[in-house]
């Protein structure tokens, strides 16, 4: 991929995905396009938990492929949590960022914010 296809395609993500608000009210639109989105960039895997670290046969003395399997993992986690970073506020991300990993950080926003949707759809 070209960086003006990489550019294009993230200003896409940016553009077509709404910023969550924090106080929910905006969650269930929020959540799909993000999902969708997220699936498009080929990320999904990182917020569903289904994509692992991987890790090595002999800790402390990983091999030439572990060494590259590794690093790609994190490549590809760390453009995850960008994507997310993109969309949430900063607090939000400040509350949820020692969870671990980003399948961890977004289950729990996922968490609050069907609470948080639930309670303002209570209150109509």
């Amino acid at each position: 991929m070209s960086s003006s296809n990489s550019s294009q395609s993230l200003a896409d993500f940016i553009a077509g995905v709404e910023k969550l608000d924090s106080k929910g009210t905006n969650w269930l639109l929020f959540e799909q396009q993000f999902t969708i989105a997220v699936k498009q960039k080929e990320a999904w895997s990182h917020f569903d938990g289904t994509s692992k670290r991987p890790t090595q046969a002999v800790e402390g003395k990983p091999t030439d492929a572990e060494t590259v399997a590794i690093a790609a993992w994190e490549k590809k986690e760390n453009f995850a949590l960008y994507l997310l970073m993109l969309k949430i506020a900063p607090a939000t991300y400040s509350k949820h960022k020692r969870k671990g990993n980003v399948a961890a950080i977004w289950t729990a926003i996922v968490q609050e914010f069907t609470t948080k949707s639930m309670l303002a759809r209570s209150n109509l």
